[in-house]
């Protein structure tokens, strides 16, 4: 059984909500929640409970939604939430994925990997390279997307892999701070740990045998509305 969760937790930054904005005549969550609505898989939302606007769009919109409300603006919290709410595998959904297609989130609950990210046919940019060039990521593993099955959910989120996180982001970014409440730090850097032998491939391995892989993808899935 696989659970999706579309994270929309971010508290409204000054003068918008980004989550509630307007694309292809569209509100933002409205499709990413259509676009996720497969029969017999249940969808959450987790949003800040700072987030009043957000929550009365949901309770007025999508009636069989579960809502979830963070009390801080933690990331760590935000994936906890999202994995302590039932025992099934869970796919991770960005709320603001404005280019999301159904099919891409089909591939997803239909995928013969226990926990995978996603491969694009049309990189999201170059491969990055660290400082040092020993290391690099991928220009074409992205994550806003990621599946992590139930049991590999506590090793994903533990304390050793968090600080696997930040010393690789540091070594892409030594003059910056990583700030573990930022989605484009923790979530992203913690999927480089947990896929490593994938999104740090210079020689194109997509998979760890059915434990861990990337799922091919045609479409423009990261383009959002950050």
């Amino acid at each position: 059984m696989k659970t999706i969760a579309i994270l929309a937790s971010g508290p409204p930054k000054p003068g918008r909500n980004r989550h509630l904005e307007i694309f292809n005549g569209q509100t933002c969550i409205s499709h990413v929640i259509n676009n996720c609505k497969v029969e017999n898989v249940k969808i959450s939302v987790i949003i800040s409970n700072k987030n009043i606007k957000l929550k009365k769009y949901l309770l007025d919109k999508h009636k069989n939604i579960i809502i979830i409300e963070t009390a801080n603006n933690s990331m760590k919290t935000t994936y906890e939430v999202a994995f302590n709410q039932d025992k099934n595998d869970t796919l991770i959904v960005a709320g603001d994925l404005w280019n999301l297609k159904k099919d891409n989130v089909v591939k997803f609950l239909n995928s013969e990997y226990k926990s995978a990210l996603y491969r694009l046919k049309t990189p999201w940019g170059k491969d990055l390279f660290s400082k040092d060039n020993s290391l690099i990521r991928r220009g074409d593993i992205g994550d806003s997307l990621v599946l992590i099955a139930n049991k590999d959910q506590k090793e994903y989120l533990s304390n050793e892999n968090i600080s696997k996180a930040i010393f690789y982001f540091n070594k892409f970014y030594p003059n910056q701070k990583f700030d573990i409440n930022l989605g484009n730090h923790l979530w992203t850097w913690l999927d480089y740990v947990f896929f490593f032998e994938i999104s740090s491939s210079r020689y194109g391995v997509n998979n760890i045998e059915t434990e861990r892989g990337s799922i091919y993808i045609e479409d423009l899935i990261y383009l959002d509305n950050d």
